[in-house]
């Protein structure tokens, strides 16, 4: 094409873009796109664009978004072959900034936004001048650039926004002048950061740090950027938190001032160590070593010395490795960074205090020793977070403490710690000294007996949660093994000797003890578990009641006090009671620390301490051992003092339920003592079991008619006694007292005395069986109850009985009507006797 036919394509082009016809105008870019395309070479394009773009850009603003996209496409097109000249950007800048960098949204069209961005980014390619050797031609267009990002960040369009936090960076790269106006841009950039699609907060993250290194005197923008980008660690999508680390690193390594901003930028990084994603970690991890290396060739001199003398810890943790030097100098020169963490971890979010303590497991893992100073600071929000709700926070604060026992200095911690502890009694405080004390050297045996006196206080062991009685057992445990390894293994040259160790043995055996008293009824759990613990710490737990339990008992306070079942001093003697039994050694102990506890103790705290007491005693014979006329004399002081008085009728519903329970303790005994030895003591008390058979309560009635079941041969008094009362029982309301008044009529046996003459034993026993006359026949008179049960219980005591009086039952059977339901029974029973 000549020059001619081209400046008449020009002027044609210009004529038909300014016509009232839209279809005139399109035609007239459209065919002008194609002619630059095609024939305008870079040394027409000047001319051509000199002609043309007061045209084209005046087509920016045509109402009709075709016509728009058109001129947008040709000043591109135009661009691609103008030379690299500030001159143009003063014509076409400002026009897409009337567009889209206005307070108010100009251009409606999303896509036509997108499009302008899009040539913007062109734009600063073309122009780009990084190091300003070629006069930094964006710096006349930048407060239009900038104001355009201003506007666009907040665009509602995704892709447009995306885009504009591309240009951020574009720009930051391309022109030296960025810090001008840079921190303009930080606010519009934050807003992208809650943006719903990954892509875009992945876009603002990168575009903050770009923005951060460009900001010169602002700091607090820095920070504000910093504060900003922390949520966003815990995003729900990996490439988030990557690229909140990847920003981290690159102000650890450019930029300025950046040493006074370590303990800010530092939590970007390290939470990264301890993402979830592997990939993640493995990229920051490398970033961040190259972070590292740069400090250490900024302090070389420093560090060179530091790295001669720079040792793996003891034990150090196989789970982790450790850190560079230059990385933990870095943390160790910016320990402000725990005051932040320490804030975040008593938020209320789960998830932020999830972060914060791992961020805190990193300081501790790159600080070290230098972390020894802050202990003080951190150990009481550390025992705090070991009992969070949260199972995972909880889990990771127990790693942070067990890393401060192998990193930290035994002498460095453990005077706070346990001073602390014996001033606070949580279940956080027994995780965190329980963690940091495991996880420590062999400097913490110097301190076991100290440990153990702190623990055998009545406000540290008497906590009656749960969690803590097994947190604690856990502890014991710990210190167990200390024990054995202080004084059997003998460690530490100097700690062993036998009053030490006795008196040491005596303080770990009571607080074992305690638990499994207090524990003894509602969680079998504890129980179990302490008995395992007392038995780790001597297999024969009857030498370590024998040793120690007498001290224990004595021990006990507030006994004399009006004692209800949840009074701490009646649960641990109940317990004590259930759980060891009755034994010669602290046998004087345990009855008397029982009858004042009886004596002052209201009606629920005696139910308690006579329900441990029946129990117990059905051991007597396997916990007690001496001779017969020894355990006689033992059980007799027992009955006398603790039972007998208990016995006699009281009015009142409460009396009532203690006189239940010591007759509960009465039949506990017939059962758990040899029979010879508690026949002799139960004369001495067939008047009172007379009246029992007879109380109000049930229960009472029942627990005398089973005491009953151990007796002997009876004079005939006792025998008239007790057979009346036991008769009348087999109306009783209740089935279970019916069944046991009948088992007992079946031990009625007379026994005549041994001063008696022969006369008088045949007197005696004439009159023994008029007595007995009466019974048998109630009792046939029984066996038509329709209680399938009581019949043959009936039967089986009929049967006891017609040993010795066989004719009398005989003869009362005859008396039998024939056709009688229960003659045939009566008859069996004759016929096999």
């Amino acid at each position: 094409m000549t020059e001619n036919e081209g400046k008449t394509l020009t002027e044609s082009f210009c004529a038909n873009v300014q016509s009232p016809e839209r279809m005139v105008r399109q035609r007239a870019i459209k065919d002008f796109l194609e002619f630059v395309h095609r024939t305008v070479t870079e040394k027409d394009a000047p001319a051509v664009f000199d002609a043309t773009y007061l045209h084209i850009l005046r087509c920016y603003a045509d109402r009709f978004e075709i016509i728009r996209n058109l001129a947008i496409t040709l000043i591109g097109e135009l661009l691609e072959k103008l030379p690299a000249n500030g001159f143009y950007l003063g014509y076409i800048v400002p026009v897409i900034a009337r567009r889209i960098g206005q307070a108010e949204t100009v251009e409606e069209s999303e896509e036509i936004r997108l499009q302008l961005l899009e040539q913007l980014e062109a734009i600063i390619r073309k122009y780009a001048d990084p190091d300003g050797s070629k006069g930094d031609p964006l710096l006349k267009s930048y407060d239009n650039l900038i104001d355009i990002m201003v506007k666009t960040l907040k665009d509602p369009y995704p892709a447009a926004q995306k885009q504009s936090c591309e240009l951020v960076k574009l720009l930051a790269e391309s022109t030296p002048s960025m810090h001008y106006r840079a921190e303009a841009l930080v606010t519009p950039a934050t807003g992208v950061l809650k943006h719903r699609h990954s892509a875009n907060r992945i876009a603002a993250v990168e575009a903050l740090g770009v923005l951060a290194l460009n900001i010169h005197s602002n700091s607090e923008k820095v920070v504000q950027i910093i504060v900003d980008l922390s949520p966003l660690l815990m995003d729900g999508v990996p490439f988030v938190r990557r690229a909140c680390g990847r920003v981290g690193c690159l102000m650890l390594l450019k930029l300025r001032d950046r040493y006074s901003f370590f303990y800010r930028i530092l939590p970007l990084v390290l939470n990264c160590l301890t993402d979830d994603t592997a990939d993640v970690r493995d990229d920051i991890l490398i970033r961040w070593k190259e972070a590292g290396e740069l400090y250490y060739k900024e302090n070389e001199t420093e560090l060179s010395k530091t790295k001669l003398i720079d040792h793996t810890p003891a034990n150090y943790p196989t789970e982790y490795e450790r850190p560079t030097l230059p990385c933990r100098a870095i943390v160790q020169r910016s320990m402000r960074i725990v005051n932040l963490v320490l804030h975040e971890i008593e938020e209320w979010k789960e998830d932020i205090r999830l972060h914060a303590t791992k961020l805190l497991k990193l300081v501790v893992l790159h600080a070290e020793k230098a972390f020894s100073t802050l202990f003080l600071e951190v150990n009481p929000v550390l025992c705090k977070t070991c009992m969070d709700s949260d199972k995972d926070i909880a889990a990771e604060a127990l790693k942070v403490a067990q890393l401060c026992g192998i990193l930290l200095e035994y002498d460095t911690w453990s005077k706070h710690a346990l001073t602390e502890f014996s001033k606070f009694h949580t279940l956080g405080h027994v995780k965190c000294l329980h963690a940091i004390y495991q996880s420590s050297g062999v400097d913490r045996l110097k301190d076991l007996t100290k440990i153990a006196t702190i623990l055998t206080d009545t406000e540290v062991c008497h906590v009656l949660k749960e969690n803590y009685q097994l947190e604690l057992l856990g502890f014991l445990e710990t210190l167990v093994t200390d024990f054995h390894r202080v004084f059997t293994a003998n460690e530490i040259e100097g700690l062993a000797n036998e009053s030490d160790r006795v008196s040491t043995e005596k303080m770990l055996y009571t607080v074992i003890l305690k638990s499994a008293a207090f524990a003894y009824e509602d969680s079998q759990i504890i129980r179990d578990r302490a008995l395992q613990v007392l038995a780790k710490l001597n297999p024969s737990t009857e030498q370590l009641h024998e040793h120690h339990l007498a001290d224990v008992i004595n021990s006990l306070e507030n006994l004399e006090s009006s004692n209800s079942d949840a009074a701490e001093s009646i649960l641990l003697l109940a317990g004590i009671v259930f759980v060891c039994g009755f034994r010669q050694p602290y046998y004087d102990a345990l009855r008397q620390a029982l009858k004042t506890a009886l004596q002052h103790a209201i009606p629920q705290g005696k139910i308690k301490l006579f329900s441990s007491i029946s129990i117990a005693m059905l051991r007597w014979n396997e916990t007690m051992c001496g001779a017969g006329e020894e355990q006689s004399t033992l059980l007799q002081h027992f009955m006398t003092d603790l039972i007998s008085p208990y016995l006699v009728w009281a009015a009142g519903r409460s009396a009532e339920s203690v006189r239940s329970m010591a007759t509960a303790c009465l039949c506990s005994m017939s059962q758990g003592a040899e029979n010879g030895i508690f026949i002799t003591l139960l004369s001495m008390e067939l008047k009172t079991l007379a009246s029992l058979i007879e109380d109000n309560s049930i229960a009472t009635r029942a627990y005398a008619l089973r005491t009953l079941l151990a007796m002997g041969a009876l004079d005939f008094e006792n025998l008239k006694l007790i057979a009346y009362a036991v008769v009348s029982r087999l109306d009783d309301p209740s089935s279970e007292v019916r069944e046991m008044a009948a088992r007992c009529l079946g031990r009625l046996q007379h026994s005549a005395s041994a001063d008696c003459s022969s006369d008088d034993e045949s007197s005696a026993r004439v009159r023994w069986e008029d007595t007995l006359k009466p019974i048998i026949s109630t009792m046939f008179l029984h066996l038509e109850n329709p209680e399938l049960k009581l019949r043959a219980t009936i039967l089986e005591s009929l049967g006891r009985l017609v040993v010795h009086h066989r004719s009398l039952i005989k003869g009362l059977a005859n008396e039998v009507a024939e056709g009688c339901p229960y003659k045939k029974d009566l008859d069996n029973i004759l016929a096999h006797q």
